[in-house]
């Protein structure tokens, strides 16, 4: 009888250990990122890299509070693709389900394997590729992170841009004709920008733009900024592109490139904060 219950216990508890182990990677998951992946899958996307997912929730809730993200988006965390091959929905990890899409075949970026240190990331033509959603609204203070490469082939050609016609918004621009920089624009009542240090033909860069309501700063691959004194920007009313300036369908705004990460923030981040999300970045794709 004895050996019958130790027998029972054992198996009991080997069952439950193994139990535990198969659950752990799930347990662990923040919450945050078990909405997204159910969100996701019950829309038909994928879930790229799920540990990339939970590593960058974690830090972002450890700098600032989780809901100044206004939209989260990496060709290596969510993604609906079209065939297989193009991007019909650039997923919002942010948790405010600000997905950017497109609708029409012909203009989706490519989802491409091993663009940048073996991660994927969306490769957009520079004639006709865009995502784009209705705007999620931002206050004068806002900061982007993104992780990008251009061909430097179109002249005005666009990483995000929201709003930026004649009386609202911000973009991030090529500088212009033989230019090799990109340049931080908003609105205030009127349109200021700075440029960026340079960036090469061809070659993956890390750029963070930040807006304090006095103050526009940009930065390539963690360095020194480039500082605009502005005041605070007038938030867009209309409609958030990627890969194109949102207000033209000019051929020289779209951007001839590709992009694996784009963050936006409705605060301007610390400079811990946007060094420690610059680091994590830099760690996954390698850029610096």
């Amino acid at each position: 009888m004895k050996r019958f219950i130790l027998a029972i216990v054992l198996v009991l508890a080997f069952g439950a250990n193994s139990w535990a182990i198969n659950l752990r990677p799930y347990m662990q998951t923040p919450p945050e990122v078990q909405v997204f992946a159910k969100r996701v899958i019950e829309d038909g996307g994928q879930v790229v890299d799920l540990e990339f997912c939970q590593k960058y929730t974690r830090l972002a809730k450890q700098l600032l509070t989780w809901d100044s993200g206004k939209f989260v988006g990496d060709a290596n965390m969510g993604v609906k693709l079209n065939s297989g091959v193009s991007v019909q929905t650039l997923y919002d990890l942010s948790g405010n389900n600000n997905d950017a899409v497109q609708a029409t075949p012909a203009n989706q970026p490519v989802w491409t394997a091993g663009v940048q240190n073996g991660r994927a990331g969306m490769v957009f033509d520079g004639t006709n590729d865009l995502l784009t959603r209705s705007t999620f609204g931002l206050s004068g203070s806002l900061s982007i992170i993104a992780v990008a490469m251009s061909n430097l082939t179109n002249d005005l050609e666009s990483i995000v841009s929201d709003g930026g016609g004649a009386t609202d918004g911000y973009t991030l621009d090529r500088t212009g004709v033989g230019q090799n920089t990109f340049k931080w624009w908003a609105y205030d009542g009127d349109w200021l920008g700075v440029a960026s240090a340079t960036v090469t033909s061809g070659v993956h860069f890390l750029v963070s733009a930040t807006h304090d309501s006095a103050n526009m700063n940009i930065y390539i691959n963690s360095g020194a900024p480039n500082t605009q004194a502005q005041g605070g920007m007038i938030q867009s009313t209309t409609a958030m592109a990627i890969g194109r300036h949102a207000a033209t369908d000019e051929a020289r705004r779209y951007l001839n490139g590709d992009e694996c990460h784009l963050s936006i923030f409705d605060t301007n981040l610390t400079t811990a904060q946007r060094q420690a999300l610059e680091n994590f970045c830099n760690a996954y794709y390698s850029i610096y």
